[in-house]
């Protein structure tokens, strides 16, 4: 293929001119007609990925704002436990980071696959616990793991081995620290129960064809870009005409001295023709592509076209809002309540009656779901009078409506004697 090639690309070029080696590559990548897709199967190329593809970016950005916007306390009894020390810690998780930067690592980690929490201690009191989400590219661990990854385990003895396992969490300048297994929780984005409970599989992989073609689509802005500047000059000849010679190098070095220069009346022998390299940059329609990959990729985690939408023009309506509400319900919710379960088990706190719980309440776009509910009161109110009306029982108006009423009379109107 190459050597057909090279002889090809011969043909074309002056005789004195050698055949470059990449000129050869060129034309094998760009004449291939097999697609060409990245590969995202590591963890450092995930993260490469996210950082240098912005329609992807972008979503990530959305997922975790959105995410980090939540408030965490700690409830027992129906009732915010102040003071609590759990609650304390999340507010203040470590040395480096905020609540909202610890939030907004869970989310940005889960996107990719997985989040593993690293909690210094098991104790909820002890002062100096830090809780920090480890990079997974940077966790080395034991080659005895990949003969027990997908093992079925049955017994306890069996699940407690694993806690004295030590993972080497390696650093940028290669020095490294032992970490116990007892002392990092892992949560998945996806189920972890396809070969590997350590490690879930990511969307990001079945997302690598959408990310790749962003990718070329940018690298064909910016080259199409970099050719609308530029100009073809060709001279009409009669093709029939053989006595002409062709163009030679001094008068293409004149053609194109005369072109660049500021003189705006030019005398010719013959007539030129003069194209540019792209004629119209808008019709390739190329900046659709980032939209294009933008709801693709939003779509992929679950995340309305109206919240995309808003999130991309900066500026929302009622069903954007409401769209953001539902999504924070059904999508952002259920990975909060996975992260907050683990920390309850880990502190015990689901043996004392104490929950763990993140809330986007005091946002304002939640207050459509108090209309919402306002809106259901006030129906079954209305319901509630007009069945005491006809005498039902207060039990049955429960048993009917879904409601835990414990007294409801009804009272007939009192007719004035007076008639006014």
């Amino acid at each position: 293929m190459a050597n057909i090639l090279k002889n090809f690309w011969a043909s074309f070029s002056s005789k004195d001119r050698p055949v470059k080696d990449e000129d050869v590559m060129y034309l094998v990548t760009n004449f291939d007609t097999s697609p060409q897709f990245n590969d995202f199967s590591s963890d450092v190329l995930k993260n490469k990925a996210v950082f240098e593809t912005p329609a992807l970016l972008k979503v990530f950005c959305l997922q975790c704002d959105l995410f980090s916007l939540g408030k965490i306390k700690v409830i027992q009894n129906d009732k915010e436990v102040t003071g609590d020390p759990v609650a304390e810690l999340l507010n203040n998780p470590n040395p480096m980071q905020s609540a909202e930067q610890l939030m907004w690592d869970y989310m940005f980690s889960l996107m990719k696959g997985n989040a593993y929490q690293y909690v210094h201690s098991n104790i909820a009191e002890n002062v100096d616990n830090k809780i920090y989400f480890l990079e997974p590219h940077k966790m080395e661990w034991p080659s005895s793991f990949e003969t027990r990854k997908d093992k079925l385990v049955f017994s306890k003895n069996s699940a407690n081995e694993f806690k004295n396992v030590t993972i080497k969490y390696k650093f940028e300048d290669s020095t490294c620290i032992d970490i116990p297994l007892s002392k990092i929780d892992w949560i998945t984005d996806l189920s972890n129960g396809t070969g590997n409970w350590f490690k879930g599989n990511s969307r990001i992989d079945g997302l690598k064809k959408i990310i790749s073609n962003s990718e070329a689509a940018l690298d064909a802005i910016n080259i199409n870009t970099r050719y609308t500047g530029k100009f073809m000059v060709a001279g009409q000849a009669d093709p029939k005409d053989t006595t002409k010679p062709p163009m030679g190098d001094e008068e293409k070095k004149d053609i194109e001295t005369k072109m660049n220069s500021a003189k705006k009346v030019f005398a010719v022998k013959s007539m030129i023709d003069i194209k540019r390299f792209v004629e119209n940059i808008g019709a390739l329609k190329l900046d659709e592509s980032f939209r294009t990959a933008y709801f693709l990729i939003g779509s992929m985690y679950n995340i309305p076209k109206d919240v995309l939408e808003a999130y991309l023009q900066g500026s929302t309506f009622d069903n954007q809002e409401k769209a953001t509400a539902k999504h924070i319900t059904y999508t952002l919710q259920p990975k909060a309540n996975d992260w907050l379960n683990r920390l309850e088990r880990r502190f015990g706190y689901d043996k004392i009656g104490k929950q763990i719980i993140m809330s986007w309440d005091h946002l304002p776009f939640m207050q459509v779901f108090e209309k919402d509910r306002a809106q259901v009161r006030n129906t079954q109110i209305q319901t509630m009078t007009s069945m005491l009306k006809l005498g039902i029982d207060i039990n049955e108006i429960n048993d009917f409506l879904g409601t835990d009423f414990k007294k409801a009379t009804y009272e007939q109107p009192k007719v004035n004697p007076g008639g006014n």
